[in-house]
């Protein structure tokens, strides 16, 4: 019909971009705010490694989604991407209230981030799912 607009391919893919543009700036933001405030402490390396260590995967995963757009990778990387982001998306929300009920300090917006991580990789692997397929068939 005249009206209807496309769920899959270039709107998936659109919002995915669009995801991990923002997405990738929140990450860096998180590794500068992250260096500034606590810097590396002996007593929390751990906890900062990890920190720093997945907000460099976001944002790996976010330029390999504007490449993967452009064609430059195949779209396989992406999936194993997109499948990181559906995991960490809900492990980020649970690890915020997990925190807000043990300290009372509640991060409304790393509900939303986690949120916002989740959809980028459910538009992801939707968007580039279909690519996969044709790739893994010829």
């Amino acid at each position: 019909m005249l009206g209807e607009i496309p769920i899959g391919g270039a709107v998936v893919k659109t919002i995915s971009i669009f995801l991990a543009l923002i997405n990738s700036l929140f990450a860096g933001f998180l590794i500068a705010l992250d260096l500034s405030y606590s810097g590396i402490h002996q007593g929390i390396l751990w906890w900062s490694f990890l920190k720093l260590s997945a907000a460099s995967v976001i944002i790996v995963i976010g330029i390999s989604a504007w490449l993967g757009a452009m064609g430059s990778i195949q779209p396989g990387l992406i999936l194993l991407g997109s499948v990181f982001l559906i995991a960490l998306g809900p492990a980020t929300i649970v690890w915020t209230f997990h925190v807000a009920l043990t300290t009372g300090n509640m991060e409304y917006h790393m509900v939303i981030y986690g949120g916002s991580l989740m959809v980028q990789g459910m538009s992801s692997l939707l968007g580039f799912g279909n690519e996969a397929r044709i790739v893994t068939n010829s």
